[in-house]
């Protein structure tokens, strides 16, 4: 027999994306049925260090981001070629000066409570399988309770007014819709695992530039050591996809040779692994489109939006399902589903400047030769290092002299940078 149930929001899927647009939702004082296939804690790829703007979206939330049970972070060490330049976090926007580490696991059900607290009605171990689709409209989905999470078991119907589709970088509810990635884009891969160190309660994190293949030349990525206070550290590496030779197999011979060179002054000991080390693809820089239809939205890792000059996706995903969920409320509010324009509106005027400009650079990046000239450039200068570390953590000031000038200022390099090396 059947379940079926009605609302005014369908979300699909409770990464930081989904549950971010479920809390916005409840908080709104809509009626917001939440869908996850798995149940929580699950394993996420993730660095698992947040950084202050997506604290910032934390603290936005409600959640405590001052609780003693996470560990923060105050700054970022850049390494390469043999040098380091640590720099403190900007103080001069609105978000907090510290950054937070905490795994994902832990962060996705930490998550997935506060939106339940919110309001919203919250189903774990719940896969949906299929989009409800009558006269070419969306209607909502049909999926299937394992009964082992907190949604039940068997068939269910979900139907909404609006869907908020969060269902991870593959996004099949999203692909069934239309919604396609952009393969000439820049796409990330990367694998990361938990080992012990005695310096887990460090207060900085590190991005160690100097990823080589096996010919030696430096790769587009990066190796990180991510303290999590905990007894032991975040480490892994990331790579753009589209470099030559970088197929799938790859990422996990880099993260073995990774593991030699990890800096000696953390003291990893890489023998006392916890698990199996996780990887994964990244769809970065707004790679996926259409983002919204008449009456859906697509956020998070199923809308591409991984930050193209860093990695992360937790952030960007967080200030997806924010907007996703006021324009749908908007659109419940005034009776006019128009209102869901904005969403791709709002996209483009925050976010496709400094996409187009990550896009620009990872393509650069991915011409052998230029990742090294490029890193013994900036490690010799501070404030290039610090401009860069603004830029790629996407904590430029968006005011004159902002995001706007680094595009413009970016599209100007990028006409500089040579077919060939």
């Amino acid at each position: 027999m059947t379940m079926r149930l009605s609302t005014e929001v369908l979300v699909i899927g409770a990464g930081p994306a989904g549950t971010a647009a479920a809390h916005w939702a409840a908080e709104s004082g809509r009626m917001v049925v939440l869908l996850e296939k798995e149940t929580m804690p699950r394993e996420r790829v993730c660095g698992d260090a947040l950084t202050p703007k997506a604290v910032g979206h934390l603290a936005d939330m409600g959640i405590e981001v001052n609780n003693k049970n996470f560990h923060q972070h105050h700054g970022l060490r850049m390494t390469a070629h043999g040098q380091s330049i640590e720099l403190q976090w900007p103080t001069d926007h609105d978000h907090p000066s510290h950054g937070l580490a905490i795994r994902r696991r832990s962060l996705d059900k930490l998550l997935v409570e506060h939106a339940d607290n919110t309001g919203a009605q919250v189903w774990t171990g719940v896969e949906v399988t299929e989009p409800i689709i009558e006269h070419g409209h969306l209607r909502g989905c049909r999926a299937m309770g394992s009964g082992c999470g907190s949604g039940p078991e068997g068939e269910i119907e979900v139907r909404a007014r609006f869907v908020i589709i969060a269902d991870g970088p593959l996004s099949p509810f999203g692909r069934s819709l239309g919604t396609a990635r952009t393969r000439t884009y820049a796409q990330g891969v990367a694998m990361r695992g938990y080992f012990p160190s005695p310096r887990h309660s460090e207060e900085v994190i590190e991005s160690v530039f100097d990823l080589r293949d096996s010919t030696g030349h430096q790769l587009p990525g990066y190796g990180w050591i991510f303290p999590l206070g905990d007894g032991t550290v975040n480490t892994g590496v990331g790579l753009l996809s589209h470099h030559h030779g970088n197929d799938p197999q790859s990422i996990r011979e880099l993260f073995d040779k990774w593991l030699l060179q990890i800096p000696e002054a953390w003291e990893v000991d890489t023998d006392g692994i916890e698990g199996e080390p996780e990887g994964g693809r990244l769809p970065m820089g707004a790679s996926v489109r259409p983002r919204s239809g008449p009456n859906w939205v697509v956020v998070g890792d199923a809308a591409g939006s991984v930050n193209p000059f860093n990695g992360d996706g937790v952030e960007p995903a967080l200030s997806n399902g924010r907007l996703a969920a006021s324009v749908v409320n908007d659109a419940i509010r005034t009776g006019d589903g128009l209102e869901l324009r904005r969403y791709e509106k709002q996209l483009v005027s925050s976010y496709d400047h400094y996409y187009r400009l990550g896009r620009l650079v990872t393509k650069a990046l991915g011409k052998p030769g230029l990742m090294r000239r490029f890193t013994l450039l900036g490690i010799q200068s501070r404030v290039l290092t610090e401009l860069v570390m603004r830029i790629s953590t996407n904590l430029v000031n968006n005011d004159a002299g902002g995001t706007e000038s680094v595009y413009e200022i970016g599209k100007v390099v990028a006409r500089l940078i040579p077919d060939r090396d």
